[in-house]
């Protein structure tokens, strides 16, 4: 049974999804039925109106409509998260964090200029710059936790958001710091017990316990390891597995808890692919690009949706996804070849682009037998 779920789009979705360019994040909204993407070059952010239908491996994704909202403070808008249902956090690589407003849609195609309902920079600390992914989970009713990823400052903030006609910001802190590389993906595991951090420059994702001990100095309670270049990261809502897209190579891994909590050191279950080796070779413009980007899950778990610049969407069933065991046997001899193509993009990155380009079969050859 093929694990690709094909989607419905009308033509004005289509014609959103064509020219969203470059792709971040996605998320879906609580109730399932409104998904966000961030489109970093195009400074938007594209949200549909999505129905997911089905059982027992056959579905049916449609996307009947979508809002576009933009506004001159996106700037480079790489993470997203919602706020309830009709509220994103956005977090713009080259500018702060901002609360907007995410209207539904009327027809098949609007666009709104959003205004700012609060902007988040760490209070007088300045503590957020450089945001690049941001992760929300409810205190209560009216509150939530907003966690960030500081990307190039390598450190992750807290922030609680206080709902309302009036929202208010308090407890701006730095929750984690010690180790982090270029932090670039964040999540609350769905039960609020952990929190996962992909960490670009260490090639793998460090999970902490949320507890009142977490601060800035402490040690990640799991490492997930073997991935290339971790980029989104997300829990499953049963919390037994944690899925991490690999920017630099086609595949989402898969990491499964087994029968204890998120403790120690853990290799990928298996490797999902989401993408063909054709069209990863198409986006891999430097050896951290070209594999998938942003990944979430419906709280169903129904679906996996991926995102990336060469494969704007695509959706999976997810129960397929969690069943297949395809540990990567060569994983030591993947992350070699990554060594090699990033030390020759760094001091030839014209030889590095006509390699690509005319050998890009022999250069995905690992990743086909994967």
């Amino acid at each position: 049974m093929n694990p690709h779920i094909p989607f419905d789009a009308s033509k004005e979705v289509a014609a959103v999804i064509r020219q969203l360019g470059r792709t971040e994040d996605v998320v879906f909204s609580p109730s399932n039925r409104r998904m966000a993407i961030a489109g970093f070059r195009a400074n938007r952010i594209a949200v549909f109106d999505i129905s997911v239908a089905g059982a027992n491996g056959t579905f049916d994704v449609s996307l009947p409509r979508v809002v576009e909202l933009d506004a001159p403070f996106l700037n480079e808008p790489h993470g997203i998260c919602f706020l309830g249902e009709n509220m994103l956090a956005v977090a713009n690589r080259t500018g702060l964090v901002h609360l907007i407003d995410a209207p539904l849609s009327g027809s098949p195609h609007d666009k709104h200029s959003v205004a700012s309902r609060m902007t988040i920079a760490g209070s007088g600390h300045a503590l957020v710059h450089t945001p690049g992914s941001v992760a929300a989970i409810a205190i209560d009713a009216d509150s939530f936790e907003l966690m960030v990823c500081n990307n190039y400052v390598n450190h992750v903030t807290r922030h609680i958001v206080h709902m309302g006609e009036n929202i208010e910001v308090t407890a701006d802190e730095l929750a984690i710091e010690a180790g982090l590389d270029v932090p670039d993906g964040i999540s609350h595991s769905p039960d609020g017990r952990w929190i996962a951090v992909s960490n670009h420059n260490t090639h793998s994702v460090f999970v902490y316990a949320r507890t009142p001990a977490l601060n800035r100095v402490s040690a990640p309670d799991a490492v997930l390891r073997n991935v290339l270049c971790p980029h989104g990261v997300r829990f499953t809502p049963d919390g037994r597995f944690i899925l991490v897209a690999d920017a630099g190579a086609p595949y989402v891994n898969v990491y499964k808890r087994g029968q204890g909590d998120w403790h120690g050191t853990f290799d990928p279950y298996s490797l999902f692919p989401v993408m063909e080796p054709a069209v990863f070779a198409t986006g891999r413009h430097n050896p951290q690009e070209g594999g998938p980007k942003g990944i979430d899950l419906d709280k169903n778990m129904t679906v996996l949706v991926a995102t990336c610049e060469s494969q704007t969407l695509a959706f999976f069933d997810l129960a397929q996804v969690l069943s297949r065991r395809r540990a990567p046997d060569n994983r030591h001899k993947r992350y070699v070849q990554w060594r090699l193509e990033n030390a020759l993009h760094r001091r030839h990155p014209d030889v590095y682009g006509r390699l690509m380009h005319a050998q890009a079969p022999a250069l995905t050859r690992l990743e086909e037998s994967a």
